[in-house]
């Protein structure tokens, strides 16, 4: 699943044996930094609004045979929609961005 004209979006749902729950979604790495927001505040805020815990790998990490960094998102099936929707806003807002 694409959300963004550029590929910034795959969605991998992960299983796990233990009661929560976690999605990995696909985030170009020109957008990271929207994510991660200054000194980390957007991060922050998204896990504090959704109640999920957001993990992003490494530089250099990548989704296999993308150059789309690993966003994980833990926690219950709301709080991983509710954070997986405002990620994806944050991407899609710097698509329209550069878009136009």
């Amino acid at each position: 699943m694409s959300y963004a004209p550029n590929g910034a979006g795959a969605k991998f749902q992960n299983q796990k044996e233990d009661r929560s729950n976690s999605l990995t979604i696909g985030v170009a790495d020109e957008h990271v930094g929207l994510i991660l927001g200054r000194g980390g505040r957007n991060i922050v805020e998204i896990s504090q609004v959704s109640g999920a815990k957001i993990k992003i790998s490494d530089r250099g990490d990548f989704m296999s045979g993308t150059t789309d960094r690993k966003v994980t998102i833990t926690g219950s099936q709301r709080a991983i929609r509710q954070a997986e929707s405002m990620i994806m806003q944050k991407v899609a807002y710097a698509s329209e961005r550069i878009m136009d």
